[in-house]
């Protein structure tokens, strides 16, 4: 190997801080004949195994590999890894499935030629382009729409179906899509549309860049080996002011981990050091004091496991609460601070030492810093066994630690109360039974889908909340909360708390005749032999219902209503046109609305 060779390497080893393996590393060149830095980066996996890397020192290395060929290879399911030693941050296996996504210094392929994705009403409305990053059942490409870029999370429903538990994973997926709309905060990666196609799920989401060192947090912490505690405390915050936001939704996060923590690199302050973040990917995520479930499944990341969700045994009949994110998060800011986990399973077995909640060691082994004694007394304050002793939210931001006062600190925690959201609330005769509730449920997420608002049911209430921002064009806040009324009315009929007049905004529709009618959404039934069951007459404004057969049966459905839209396409024009519409769109399980006067 030449002096220069020598120097490139020395230089790179200091870099990657691997120092202390120089000796091992010119003995591995020499055996294996490996002429200089680029032999090491060509065959980095068999250079880590024979020096016997650390996961974080290995995952430094393939960072570096993937570098020099061009930027790191699309995210794919791995293995898990092999338990790390106390001194080192292992990689954990990634879900089966997409991240959010990707720094847009992942590998890319070539725009896709200007294909186009929207609704049937407008099919063009987002322009596809390149694929940033993919996984087992989902892909995630960046998307133009108008003169903002977006990304498209698009996932496989047929691969889906293959699965046997694919009515689990389907409720999953709508309930991510309920939560996503009912979080609009600056801290959270924010969803603006979801479109469904037989075969595929589309969800229109916030693109979040990172820089160099990538998008997720995680990366950051990899590349640095741990942060700084001025650096610690400007992300901490942040996690703290988007949390008390979830948890006010009544919303349990279950996932808190770097992993799902995406830097903003065009947001941050580069030269201050100090990094703008926001939480992402809320598939585990649950809706609690509904009145309906229980939180006690075992999800999430088993290194920010709470001891409660460990060891679901130790719940009470009412299933873990909000208190297992302060766990997570404790964990998190030790993470940060000493870039190696507090439970990493060595020397027993993680369930074990999170039984303990004994943390000991804060020194990082890869920067030589120490946690300051306040910053271990707020760690350990979120880190207690007994949920009911975990310090709250707003106690941390009150914390020693967190409340240093001065420079850009004083700009993270911000009340938030977005001006275009108004709650509505109707109220049921009684709670529903479950079944009533699921069955309500279908039909308030197409409620969703349409007008891109959040809904939830909470024992006997239904919660919407009412965004003019996120209406799509053609529909306004009077629309949907008179849609909302009426389909909570067709459930459950005059005995819901009849809708009133709220903010300037009746409740019911009029034609100019002052007759009144009721907009209601249903699904056809198309049978092999029967077909519909349907005799209809087109007409201006839809297809006439004059009567309905019992077989295969149109349950909701009477004569003289009028269906308006089919697939969520308006049926306009002369009498011709609205029959050749509908007709292109027919099909069995086909979404319609229909005019009903009353």
């Amino acid at each position: 190997m030449r002096a220069a060779e020598e120097d490139e390497l020395n230089a790179w080893l200091e870099k990657v801080k691997l120092v202390q393996y120089r000796e091992a590393v010119f003995a591995w060149c020499q055996k294996v004949g490996a002429a200089g830095l680029p032999d090491v980066l060509e065959n980095w996996q068999d250079f880590a195994a024979q020096l016997k890397l650390k996961p974080l020192e290995k995952k430094r290395v393939e960072n570096a590999a993937n570098g020099r060929k061009g930027g790191p290879s699309v995210q794919t399911p791995k293995p898990p890894c092999a338990p790390a030693s106390p001194s080192s941050l292992p990689v954990p296996a990634p879900d089966p499935k997409s991240r959010p996504p990707a720094s847009p210094s992942s590998s890319r392929r070539e725009p896709s030629g200007g294909n186009f994705l929207g609704p049937p009403e407008d099919p063009q409305k987002y322009r596809i382009l390149e694929e940033l990053g993919q996984g087992a059942t989902a892909t995630v490409y960046r998307c133009q729409h108008g003169e903002v870029q977006r990304a498209v999370k698009t996932i496989s429903l047929q691969k889906l179906r293959l699965q046997r538990d694919f009515e689990k994973i389907a409720d999953k997926l709508h309930r991510e899509v309920s939560i996503l709309f009912a979080l609009r905060h600056p801290r959270i990666v924010s969803l603006f549309d979801v479109i469904e196609e037989p075969t595929k799920l589309h969800l229109v989401m916030e693109l979040v860049e990172g820089g160099p060192e990538g998008v997720e947090l995680f990366d950051y912490i990899v590349a640095r080996g741990s942060f700084s505690e001025p650096i610690s405390r400007y992300v901490f915050l942040q996690i703290v002011e988007g949390l008390q936001y979830i948890h006010s939704k009544d919303i349990v996060y279950r996932d808190l981990k770097p992993e799902n923590i995406l830097v903003d690199e065009k947001a941050s302050k580069r030269e201050e050091g100090l990094f703008e973040v926001k939480l992402s990917d809320f598939g585990h995520s649950k809706m609690i004091k509904d009145g309906y479930s229980t939180a006690l499944t075992r999800v999430g990341t088993p290194q920010y496991w709470a001891p409660e969700v460990s060891d679901p045994r130790k719940c009470g009949p009412d299933g873990y609460g909000t208190s297992v994110d302060l766990w997570s998060l404790g964990v998190v800011l030790y993470v940060m601070l000493i870039g190696s986990y507090p439970f990493d399973g060595v020397g027993e077995s993680i369930d074990d030492q999170i039984r303990k909640g004994h943390i000991s060691n804060f020194r990082s082994q890869s920067t030589n810093r120490e946690a300051s004694l306040p910053a271990q007394d707020l760690i350990r304050s979120l880190v207690q066994v007994d949920p009911s002793m975990r310090r709250s939210l707003e106690a941390c931001r009150t914390h020693p630690w967190a409340s240093v006062k001065g420079g850009p600190l004083d700009q993270v925690m911000r009340p938030w109360d977005d001006p275009h959201v108004r709650e509505e609330r109707i109220t049921l005769p009684v709670k529903p039974s479950k079944d009533a509730r699921d069955a309500l449920n279908r039909d308030l997420h197409k409620w969703m889908k349409k007008f891109k608002c959040s809904v939830r049911v909470r024992e006997t209430d239904v919660i919407a909340n009412l965004d003019d921002q996120a209406l799509t064009e053609g529909h306004s806040i009077e629309d949907a909360r008179n849609e909302l009324h009426q389909l909570v009315h067709y459930h459950f009929g005059s005995t819901a708390t009849p809708p009133q007049r709220r903010h300037g905004f009746s409740t019911l529709a009029t034609v100019p005749e002052k007759r009144t009618f009721r907009i209601i959404t249903l699904t056809l039934r198309v049978h092999n032999e029967h077909g519909a069951g349907l005799e209809l007459e087109p007409e201006r404004g839809g297809m006439r219902i004059q009567n309905v057969e019992p077989l295969p049966g149109q349950p909701g459905l009477q004569a003289q209503d009028l269906i308006t839209k089919i697939n969520e396409v308006s049926l306009r024009g002369t009498p011709e046109t609205v029959e050749g519409i509908f007709g292109r769109q027919f099909r069995d399980g086909v979404e319609i609305a229909i005019r009903r006067e009353m």
